[in-house]
């Protein structure tokens, strides 16, 4: 009887042990390019103090280049704005949106260095889109969902939303910041105001005063 139970235990462990390890339901493509970038998420979160604002920048920076599709997401939060301005500000934008979207990671990558992330599954969205269903689990306290909607681009299925909560769409908390702006101050108004947003992220990410 008691071997008998034993096995139970130990098919019982092996069985729990292989649901957490086993891949997420419908996992695809898109589902591994949010692997790749939790990775280095959890790399920057465990290090965090260590590592100082610059390090997780640099850090950060490769990877959400290569995984977002920023020129997209800058189309997209500028509105109706975007076909009137000229080659230059377009790319002088998208590369002010780069720089604000990774200063805010670097600077807020701190408080689950002890948790972990789980890909939940993918579904499929419109125009062509997935979205991959995603989750920080804290060490403690309930964990904190944070989705992303891709899309292929060239081939390679890029992040064009993230979701936080499973309901706030940064996007689209962006382009009501963005449209805003550019309808009072214009091209120059939204650049100077992303510029201030990116100092005051590296301010708060290196503990000095703005």
């Amino acid at each position: 009887m008691y071997r008998f139970a034993g096995r139970v235990t130990r098919l019982a462990i092996l069985v729990v042990a292989l649901s957490y390890l086993a891949p997420p339901a419908n996992a695809g493509p898109a589902s591994d390019i949010i692997g790749k970038l939790n990775t280095v998420f959890m790399d920057v979160m465990q290090n965090t103090k260590s590592l100082g604002y610059e390090s997780r920048y640099e850090k950060l920076e490769p990877t959400l280049a290569e995984t977002y599709d920023f020129a997209e997401m800058t189309r997209v939060a500028t509105g109706r704005h975007w076909r009137r301005l000229t080659d230059d500000q377009k790319q002088q934008l998208v590369a002010a949106f780069h720089d604000l979207s990774i200063a805010t990671y670097a600077a807020r990558s701190g408080g689950f260095g002890d948790g972990h992330f789980e890909i939940l599954g993918e579904e499929t969205a419109p125009a062509g889109s997935v979205r991959v269903n995603n989750q920080i689990v804290p060490a403690s306290g309930e964990p904190v969902r944070i989705d992303y909607l891709l899309r292929q681009t060239a081939g390679q299925w890029r992040i064009i939303d993230v979701y936080l909560k499973s309901s706030v769409s940064e996007l689209a908390v962006r382009r009501g910041e963005f449209t805003g702006i550019l309808a009072k101050g214009g091209f120059d108004g939204l650049i100077a105001d992303i510029k201030a947003k990116v100092s005051k992220l590296q301010s708060d990410g290196t503990g000095t005063s703005s």
